[in-house]
């Protein structure tokens, strides 16, 4: 799996509209679900309502993939639902179709800002009364857990078409949290690549959608090169440089933006590089809520 540089019509929505649709995968469940994803380790929670409450009117209520799925109990005659955001304001609006029992709320895309992390409330109405009322929590929380150079793990699924693969990145990416976003870029500051383009940071754009679990992501980006094979910026003195560290930061659609720094000896001399990791690990995020709007 490499990368490159690397719903239902509906009356009225309020908020942004999403491209994306039909995707399908493991369902996160969340607060006021009935059924769970088979992956035991995915977090999720689910609340068993007492007979005869708001929330019998709702069979199932979970994310799948980028939509929040809402299946109403077959008994239920609703009018329409509505999604409430996590600040108490009016999300979207579905209407039930005659025969339905079923709508959709897309609340992740590729061109999305992404949604509000924190509680929604999925509210079914009948005419101008509320006959079930249920509540989701959608929180990401993702780490990068590892940052791999290509030279040191040929072994793993790189693309080897081109001569610079061996400077290629890997991230480890795990998703602990109940509800999916997007990775929509990585930025890598004051790595060798970096430096031979006498900048601070190059970036790797991406479109990868991250569910609860672990991801590992290719950039055929040459982040370790010490050198620029076209001539143009010309290579890095290895030999009047020690220990650097180079900070990898994912950008989120929705969530905090997790970093992962990695420290780097350099020795030899221009032209004839040597580079030895030291060692690495996460370190913390940058943004703690929604990096956009509400779907």
């Amino acid at each position: 799996m490499n990368d490159t540089t690397d719903a239902s019509n509906h009356d009225r929505r309020i908020g942004r509209r999403t491209v994306l649709s039909g995707l399908s995968g493991t369902l996160v469940a969340l607060a006021g679900c009935s059924s769970f994803p088979s992956d035991t380790n995915s977090p999720s929670s689910e609340t068993s309502p007492p007979p005869g409450s708001k929330i019998d009117a709702f069979e199932r209520v979970a994310m799948t993939e980028t939509a929040l799925v809402v299946e109403l109990a077959s008994d239920t005659k609703a009018d329409s639902v509505n999604l409430i955001n996590p600040n108490g304001e009016m999300n979207s609006l579905r209407r039930v179709q005659e025969g339905a029992t079923q709508v959709t709320f897309q609340l992740l895309g590729e061109t999305e800002d992404g949604y509000t992390l924190g509680e929604y409330r999925v509210v079914a109405v009948a005419g101008d009364k509320t006959i079930g009322e249920t509540t989701i929590s959608l929180e990401p929380q993702v780490t990068i857990t590892d940052v791999i150079w290509a030279q040191n793990s040929p072994d793993m699924n790189w693309n080897k078409s081109g001569s610079a693969w061996q400077q290629f990145a890997a991230l480890t990416v795990e998703n602990t949290g109940n509800a999916p976003t997007y990775l929509t870029a990585v930025e890598w500051r004051n790595s060798p690549q970096a430096k031979v383009s006498a900048s601070d940071t190059v970036t790797t754009n991406l479109n990868r959608l991250l569910s609860p679990g672990e991801t590992t992501i290719y950039t055929r980006m040459p982040v370790y090169q010490t050198e620029d094979p076209t001539g143009v910026y010309g290579a890095i003195d290895c030999g009047e440089l020690e220990t650097e560290t180079l900070t990898a930061t994912g950008t989120l659609q929705a969530g905090a933006n997790p970093s992962y720094s990695q420290t780097i000896e350099y020795g030899g001399e221009k032209y004839s590089c040597n580079l030895t990791i030291v060692d690495g690990g996460p370190t913390g995020s940058t943004k703690t809520t929604s990096n956009g709007g509400d779907a």
